[in-house]
């Protein structure tokens, strides 16, 4: 007496394989998301890259040092304030930048 009369058989190792390669790709997919004291770090480094790309890397003329960071996750992005104390010459201030960063903190665009 047939169980499944008219259904194909799938052969046990056959579905093992799919079983396994499925798996392995949901675990692939999984991507851990990163802790706010890190994403904080990334989104620091990302701004101090910025600034210093603004003036071709040369810290002779200004330097930077971003104090901290207040920002916002959205989907796509990093709504960011940065506070930040720059050195030129003689000259030492602190002020607040805005600026909006990709998840992947490879590009910033700078609010005024």
């Amino acid at each position: 007496m047939p169980i499944l009369e008219g259904y194909p058989v799938i052969n046990p190792a056959y579905m093992k394989k799919i079983l396994t390669c499925l798996l392995f790709l949901a675990a692939l997919s999984c991507q851990k998301k990163p802790k706010p004291a890190e994403v904080q770090t990334h989104l620091k480094k990302a701004m101090t890259e910025f600034l210093y790309e603004s003036v071709n890397n040369d810290s002779s003329k200004v330097k930077f040092e971003v104090k901290d960071v207040i920002f916002f996750e959205d989907v796509n992005f990093y709504e960011c304030e940065f506070n930040v104390r720059m050195v030129q010459g003689s000259k030492d201030t602190t002020g607040a930048m805005k600026a909006r960063i990709t998840k992947d903190f490879s590009k910033v665009n700078r609010k005024l």
